[in-house]
């Protein structure tokens, strides 16, 4: 791979786009990893040479930092990193939450009541200020659901189940959520939008494994750009030269946003759609591509995404 350092950060009067980027974030699942969790020697390698080359590298997934500490070691990254959808910011090397945003305690009984009223166990994901550090909680509503169980085993988590949380614990919830089948996922995410959706911000998730639905919810305005935005804020960065690079419904609000922003060749359509580029697949290494394009300058501004 050619290593390059950034040209100057101006902006292009004739395209619209920063010639200098600043930061570069990057999704975990489906774009820097696949199933069984590895990372490609030539993203790591990419990644390694835009630091050389000035540039900030930094992580937004929708995980928390509890499940992505082990994976992102080969990386060897420091600073801020966006986990959880963007409720919470978290140092890269140590784990330590800088920042968090926690659902209204009030919506958050309500939805517990919700799912709960459906038959569903309610998975709460806890950061606490005094205890730092996320930890899941599941209430007794309802059956485990297998995909979330293999969620847990494969990333060495696990869950305190509990009749109903404490009302400390119901003031310290980052996201809460549950697994339906895909019959289900419908009519509940439409009651969810009727009953919730100015309160809340919400997404389903495909698993395709399970043929299942994680639906999540976070406060009003958590998501992915947000996270990046206060990224941005705490690296004294301007938002609009950070290229974020995803692959799945959550990633959508950055890829909009972002002045620059790559789709992995294995995303949805319409996820792509949403990203000023395309690169190749996780398995073909696209994030080394869209690193190798940033830093050789080589982008085409066209409508529509543009395909590396």
């Amino acid at each position: 791979m050619t290593r390059l350092s950034p040209p100057a950060n101006t902006i292009d009067k004739k395209t619209g786009l920063n010639a200098g980027h600043q930061l570069i974030v990057c999704d975990l699942d489906g774009t820097l990893i696949s199933r069984d969790h590895k990372l490609n020697t030539a993203d790591i390698d990419a990644l390694a040479a835009a630091r050389e080359a000035g540039i900030t590298v930094s992580i937004c997934t929708g995980r928390s930092i509890g499940e992505a500490l082990d994976i992102i070691k080969p990386l060897n990254l420091s600073g801020p990193g966006v986990f959880i959808t963007g409720a919470a910011i978290c140092d890269l090397a140590t784990g330590a939450t800088l920042h968090r945003q926690a659902i209204d305690p009030v919506v958050v009984r309500e939805l517990i009541t919700f799912f709960g009223d459906l038959g569903h166990a309610v998975l709460l994901l806890v950061d606490a200020p005094e205890n730092p550090g996320p930890r899941y909680i599941m209430t007794q509503h309802g059956p485990v659901h297998a995909a979330s169980e293999e969620w847990f085993l494969r990333n060495r988590m696990a869950a305190q189940i509990v009749e109903y949380p404490d009302d400390h614990t119901l003031a310290c919830v980052l996201r809460l959520g549950i697994v339906v089948d895909l019959p289900q996922s419908a009519d509940i995410t439409a009651q969810l939008t009727q009953r919730f959706e100015s309160r809340i911000k919400f997404l389903a998730l495909r698993a395709p494994a399970f043929e299942c639905h994680v639906i999540e919810v976070f406060a009003q305005h958590v998501d992915k750009w947000t996270g990046i935005q206060r990224l941005c804020a705490l690296l004294n960065i301007d938002s609009s030269l950070a290229v974020p690079i995803g692959d799945d419904v959550n990633d959508l609000p950055m890829l909009r946003h972002a002045t620059l922003s790559f789709a992995m060749g294995n995303a949805a359509p319409e996820i792509q759609r949403a990203a000023k580029h395309v690169t190749r697949s996780q398995s073909q290494a696209g994030v080394a591509a869209a690193v190798e394009a940033v830093l050789t300058g080589k982008l085409r501004h066209e409508r529509g995404p543009v395909h590396l």
